[in-house]
């Protein structure tokens, strides 16, 4: 009887490692696998519609080819806010889509060019600049007299 509740346990282990290690790997063991091991993914290129952040999130709306995608990133909240704006585009690294990722790796951002929001600067032609004032010069000392100056006169000798 002993052998069997052993045999039976062995065999519920087995299947829970058969089932559980492929995802565990997956998950834990991705970064440390060779390049032909690793699953494909396929870059997901988007605009920037909207982005909120939160307390302890950054939820950035990005909207595909393929549709809109909600991106909720809980890593590296600042920096992604940072760096990424509304109407910028960028490049997710996702399996496949869906409409709901979490912490999707950025790939690239391309920032909107703004030059329309920009204020009108004067051309450098219309700038005028300030005349420089020449230095006070520093009176010959007398003959005879020290000056209080300890610098030396940039006068000739009479």
């Amino acid at each position: 009887m002993k052998s069997l509740i052993v045999y039976t346990a062995l065999f519920f282990v087995g299947v829970g490692f058969g089932l559980g290690a492929p995802i565990l790997a997956s998950r834990y063991a991705q970064p440390y696998l060779p390049q032909f091991l690793k699953e494909t993914v396929h870059p997901l290129t988007g605009t920037v519609t909207h982005k909120e952040r939160q307390q302890d999130r950054l939820l950035m709306t990005v909207t595909t080819q393929d549709g809109t995608i909600l991106a909720t990133f809980r890593k590296q909240v600042p920096e992604i806010d940072l760096l990424v704006e509304e109407q910028d585009s960028v490049t997710l690294d996702v399996k496949q889509y869906e409409p709901f990722v979490t912490d999707p790796p950025v790939i690239k951002v391309n920032k909107l060019t703004r030059q329309a929001s920009e204020p009108d600067q004067p051309s450098p032609s219309l700038i005028e600049p300030e005349p420089l004032r020449d230095p006070p010069l520093n009176p010959p000392p007398a003959s005879g007299e020290t000056s209080d100056n300890p610098e030396p006169s940039h006068l000739p000798p009479n």
